[in-house]
């Protein structure tokens, strides 16, 4: 896994954290990650709905 460094806003970092503090995450890291994950499969679907099937995303199948 790696360790990167990003810069958000005041009012995303509020969301974030009051998420954590609901119980709803661990921590910071869960929430970005479960939100690129998110990200990346409406990404994925989007690209498919434009290329077809055929497509490969990063070795596999969209």
């Amino acid at each position: 896994m790696k360790k990167i460094s990003i810069r958000i806003t005041d009012q995303h970092y509020e969301f974030i954290e009051s998420l954590v503090a609901t119980g709803d995450y661990a921590n910071i890291s869960e929430v970005i990650r479960e939100a690129l994950r998110l990200f990346i499969n409406s990404k994925k679907k989007e690209i498919k709905e434009v290329m077809g099937n055929e497509l490969k995303w990063m070795g596999e199948n969209v």
